[in-house]
């Protein structure tokens, strides 16, 4: 069973109160992540807005993200980063960074800011 840092889950629960941006690496089940911790809402609404300007079969589900972001944080559990990248070898996928949900408890190691991967 996995614990939670209770000094993240502080961090996560101000970036949420306080609607602030927090730049964090990650290290959940030995795969780095990198990207900034940003509030539910505004995790969901990236996500709705980019579903609805989708020609893809996905951006029938822009209208879950569009409910999602209406509704409070409900219990904590989950973090949302914004701009998120899988870092392996000196190389950072998605190149440009993509939207991440996260569970908290999934988090085995983490530092503030971001890892930035130069080719």
């Amino acid at each position: 069973m996995s614990t939670v840092d209770p000094l993240l889950k502080r961090l996560t629960d101000r970036v949420e109160r306080e609607q602030l941006a927090l730049p964090i690496t990650l290290v959940i089940h030995g795969t780095t992540i990198t990207g900034e911790v940003v509030p539910h809402a505004v995790w969901a609404k990236h996500i709705a807005d980019q579903l609805s300007r989708s020609e893809s079969r996905a951006s029938i589900f822009a209208t879950d993200f569009v409910w999602e972001h209406d509704q409070p944080e409900r219990d904590g559990n989950y973090l949302h980063l914004s701009g998120g990248k899988v870092v392996s070898a000196g190389t950072a996928y998605p190149e440009h960074g993509g939207l991440f949900r996260i569970g908290i408890d999934a988090v085995s190691g983490w530092f503030l800011g971001e890892i930035q991967v130069h080719p």
